[in-house]
This record gives structure tokens, sequence and C-alpha cells, in this order.
């Protein structure tokens, strides 16, 4: 390698840093695997080549400025040069692209990344945020309650909107798709978003609330998921959902721009997540997934439940909360929803982990009430009123 990438007494500035959790290979040295990282994330690649002059190594050059061999953490800067504007896929082609397939590493993890404030500058961030959804609904002071319409596949349209209605009904604030419910033939799209969207309607009607509908816009093509995008909007709807995994970071992207003109409200559905962060040692971390799901700009993200059915011990789930929540620069909050296996009992210790700024989303929690879904819905929104009370 022409180029030793590590200076413990570097200093970042204005640079894109990264967490790496690093296991070597046997015989391999911890300073040899970190600086092969640093250098195939970047500028240079598995042996020394002509073409890498000392000129262009030296302005571009990442730094390994962080070793912690008892962690098996590195930290590394890269100079923001490196970065095409504005591309969430090119950053992941670097920070997280042909590092993971080197033969010197046994385990890598990307644990954590920071952006220097010229590139978050690039990125819009979300167009509503938490502010903006309460100020859609109206509801300041409670944490929203939501549910994902269940069974997730196999109703037939009227059978969904009439699912929706009855939780619209019962006191839930906000209704969605599952994650692999799309444009079956069971539920088509397009017949799914009029007749939910009616019932929408007829339950404001009768209950005086804002009521939301979250329709799947994920697609086989960024031109239909946009496409259903705007049907949504031309119907009179308010929010769109995304699966953000199994779409990728361009249909992201693709999809937030499109939302210049759309003015939807993105709700992101994390599905796929764990088959790279589940790993504590090799992977990508949800906390990376969050921070770049902000950046693109959806406003709304799934962080797990610490309480509920899903992977998350409470420290990881906390993490994502704080950073969907805090300042950072012109970008504004991702409203955080905690879902998965929850129940009405599980409310008190919700908002003492999450506080007010939450959504709270229950899917069997709600539906196998045994005197329904209505009655489900009812018995969360009742419990959730009176512990707000108290606070």
């Amino acid at each position: 390698m022409l180029k030793d990438y590590i200076d413990l007494n570097y200093e970042p500035k204005n640079d894109l840093i990264c967490e790496y959790y690093l296991e070597p290979s046997k015989n391999i040295d911890f300073e040899s695997a970190a600086n092969h990282v640093a250098g195939e994330s970047s500028i240079d690649t598995w042996s020394d080549i002509l073409t890498l002059s000392p000129k262009l190594a030296k302005r571009l050059k990442p730094h390994v400025f962080f070793i912690n061999k008892k962690d098996k953490t590195i930290k590394i800067a890269y100079h923001r040069e490196l970065f095409e504007i504005n591309s969430v896929p090119q950053i992941l082609s670097s920070v997280a692209g042909n590092i993971f397939s080197m033969k010197i590493i046994s385990n890598l993890r990307l644990q954590d990344i920071l952006f220097p404030k010229k590139i978050v500058k690039q990125f819009k961030g979300p167009m509503f945020g938490i502010k903006g959804i309460r100020k859609l609904l109206g509801v300041y002071r409670r944490p929203l309650i939501g549910t994902i319409v269940k069974p997730k596949v196999g109703l037939t349209t009227e059978k969904h909107a009439k699912v929706a209605y009855e939780s619209w009904v019962g006191g839930c604030d906000l209704v969605k798709d599952d994650e692999n419910l799309a444009n079956q033939k069971f539920n088509p799209f397009e017949k799914r978003v009029i007749k939910t969207l009616k019932m929408r309607d007829k339950a404001e009607k009768e209950t005086g609330e804002r009521k939301i509908y979250m329709p799947n816009i994920t697609a086989p093509t960024c031109d239909e998921m946009v496409k259903r995008a705007k049907f949504i909007k031309n119907h009179n709807g308010e929010y769109a959902m995304i699966d953000i995994i199994p779409v990728g970071w361009v249909a992201l992207q693709t999809l937030r721009e499109a939302n210049n003109d759309l003015k939807l409200v993105l709700h992101a559905h994390r599905c796929m997540h764990s088959a790279f962060t589940r790993n504590p040692k090799h992977g990508i971390s949800m906390l990376v997934i969050a921070k770049l799901t902000r950046l693109i700009g959806l406003d709304q993200l799934h962080i797990g439940t610490v309480v509920g059915k899903m992977h998350g011990g409470k420290g990881e789930v906390e993490g994502l909360d704080k950073a969907l929540k805090e300042k950072w620069e012109h970008i504004k909050p991702t409203f955080p929803a905690a879902s998965g296996g929850l129940e009405a009992s599980n409310i008190p210790d919700l908002i003492k982990i999450f506080g007010k700024d939450i959504i709270l989303q229950f899917g069997g929690g709600i539906h196998a009430h045994p005197d329904g879904t209505r009655a489900g819905a009812k018995e969360v929104r009742v419990i959730l009123d009176e512990i707000m009370k108290g606070n």
C-alpha cells in the first residue's frame, strides 16, 4: 500500500467520520486491517498502484485517527470531496462497499456515521417532521396512536377499508398498510386507496378528529412508486408509506425529490433491516440507517419498542430515538414509531422510554381484542388518555 493511513494525531474538521467494529482475519494485525479498510473505502486498493500519486494521496487520503483494540473499534475520517453531492448510494458504496468482502477481515460493522455541515446542507431532510405532523393532525400533547391492518395480506379491499374504519372510530389517529401489502389481486392498490380514504372521511365526520391512512407505495420501479404517490395525492391522501430497505436508497431519494411537489408525509418501514443490522459484529447498524433516512427526508421511521416482539435492546432503541430528534442543522426531526408486538399494557413503559413524541403502533394488540378492532382501539386510547392526564 502506497500510504499509511493511520494518524492518531489527526483532528477531523470538515470530514465525514465513520466508526467501525473490526476483527481482522487470523494472522492479520489490527493496524494492518484498519489501514486496508481506510484505503479500500476511499482512494487505494489491496496492493501498491502506480496511478496513486503522492499528490493525490496527500489531498484525499483517509485518516484512521482513533484505534481501541480492546473494544475492536476504529474511526476513519474521509475528505468530503470523496463523495458525490447529494448521493447516499455513492457514500455507502465507499464507506460500506468492498470493505465487507476483504479476506483480511473476519468481521466488520459500520457502527456510526457523522456528516460534516457541507454534506448535511446538500440534503433537504423531512418535509414535515414532528411539528408538522402534529399540526396536520391537531394532536400536540400525547403520543400518536397507530395500527396496522391485520391480517397483513389476504383481506379484500372492502374488508381492509372496514378494519381501518373500525380502528379510527375506536380512537386511532393513524392506520397503515403492512410491509408486504402492495398491489396484489385480492386488494389492488388504487381500489384500496379510494375505498379506505372514503372510510377515513366517514370516520373523521363521526369522531370530529383528523384521521390518517398510510398506503404502501413500495413498487417494482421508481416510476411506479412515484405514480402511486401521485395517486394518493390526487385522491386527497396526506401520507405514503415505503419499505425503505427493499426499495433502496436511490428510490428513497427519488421519492423525496418528487415529494417537493406532492407534499405527502413519508412513513418509513424498516423491514429487512435486520439482515445486516442485527449481527453485532458484522454489517451496518440501525443507527446508520436511521441517520441516512432522516438525512434523505422521511418523516417517520420504525425504531423498535424495547418491550415488544422485535429485536433491539433499550440502549439501541433509545439511541435511535435520540438520533431522530436531536438538533441537526436545518434537518427537521423524524417522528419515531414504536411497532412490533405492542399491547395496551405496554403504554406506561413506552411513555417512560420515549416521552410524548412517539408513534405507538399496535397490530395484534388492537385487532386481537375479544370484542373486535373497535374495542381494541378504544382500550388503547382510553388507557393513553388516562396516563397523559397525570403527566
